[in-house]
């Protein structure tokens, strides 16, 4: 019995030597494109409206304007001491708006603030006071959490896009400066950073 198993088993093995197995092969290529950018957008300016204001030219008393990011929070203002520093608001201002683009679905972008600038008169002796602007906040207009605050982080929605709001406080000078604030415009840049 062995014997015959034995031969069989040779049989076969030898049927598939003499035919062989037959083999193909392709060279390909692979690849990838990056695209680390996005697009970031500043819609449009912060702005703190139209105000009545007073520096202290003595000591270091401050006045506050907080501005929300929120559109549907009041702009709310407040002294350390109303008798040597005020803000009053004339004419409502807005928030920074600003819009993004080009993310990947649902990623995050990790805020980096501003830091603390001034905003200067346009035209104006040396000397006269100056504001500070600090403490921004951010609001998600539309993303993956639409309609929230912001503290460390925006997160786009599945098309990889966000719009959201900058607000900040603008604070009087407390450098005691040698003449208080002027009629006229004051204005100052700074750098909002995203991080993807």
């Amino acid at each position: 019995m062995n014997k015959i198993f034995t031969k069989a088993a040779l049989a076969a093995s030898m049927a598939v030597l003499s035919f062989g197995a037959v083999a193909e092969s392709v060279s390909f290529q692979a690849g990838v494109t990056v695209q680390n950018a996005f697009t970031l957008t500043n819609d449009s300016a912060l702005d703190f409206g139209t105000i009545r204001a007073s520096a202290d030219l003595t000591t270091t008393e401050t006045a506050t304007l907080v501005l929300a990011a929120n559109p549907a929070t009041s702009p709310t203002t407040a002294s350390t001491s109303i008798a040597d520093a005020e803000i009053a608001i004339l004419v409502p201002g807005a928030p920074a708006a600003f819009s993004v683009s080009g993310v990947s679905p649902f990623g995050s972008l990790t805020i980096t603030n501003p830091t603390e600038t001034a905003i200067s008169p346009d035209a104006a002796p040396a000397g006269t006071a100056a504001f500070t602007l600090g403490t921004p906040t951010y609001y998600v207009l539309t993303g993956a959490t639409p309609n929230s605050a912001a503290t460390t982080t925006i997160q786009v929605d599945a098309n990889g896009e966000a719009t959201f709001n900058v607000g900040a406080t603008l604070t009087t000078d407390a450098t005691t400066p040698t003449s208080d604030y002027i009629d006229g415009t004051y204005s100052g840049s700074f750098t909002l950073e995203l991080n993807y």
